[in-house]
């Protein structure tokens, strides 16, 4: 087991692509979360293994806007996924996507859950395109 023990590591995803969740209307990106890509892939993959709707119908690498009822769906399935698997990089982008997914739901009904990929999350438009870069925006 010791050959995959870097896959439960978040130090493995740091130069990875990202993929962005966060509020509608937001064009500075405020209030948004970056997950590895490898690790919103992992998430999409359990929740087909589940036979979850939200999660696997994202396109990670287009713009996806999920209303209010769709967020309660992807709510259950993020929470889901968390009480499951025993993977620690995966359980923190898990809690840090509910986190926004929750911040969404509580700011009204005209608010959506947007989740967007790479193509889309660059410097240029007010994104990150690794998430070495979004930690040191953040200044962590």
């Amino acid at each position: 087991m010791e050959r995959y023990e870097d896959r439960l590591e978040s130090s493995s995803y740091a130069n990875d692509e990202v993929v962005g969740a966060g509020p509608s209307g937001r064009a500075d990106y405020d209030g948004w979360v970056w997950i590895p890509e490898r690790l919103f892939s992992r998430m999409q993959h359990l929740a087909k293994a589940y036979e979850f709707h939200v999660l696997t119908r994202l396109d990670p690498y287009g713009r996806n806007s999920l209303n209010v009822e769709q967020v309660e769906s992807l709510l259950d399935e993020v929470e889901f996924i968390g009480r499951v698997v025993e993977d620690e990089a995966l359980r923190v982008q898990l809690e840090r996507l509910r986190a926004v997914a929750v911040a969404v739901r509580g700011a009204g009904p005209r608010t959506e859950l947007v989740i967007e990929g790479p193509p889309r999350a660059k410097p240029s438009e007010g994104g990150v395109p690794t998430l070495t870069a979004a930690v040191a925006q953040a200044g962590l």
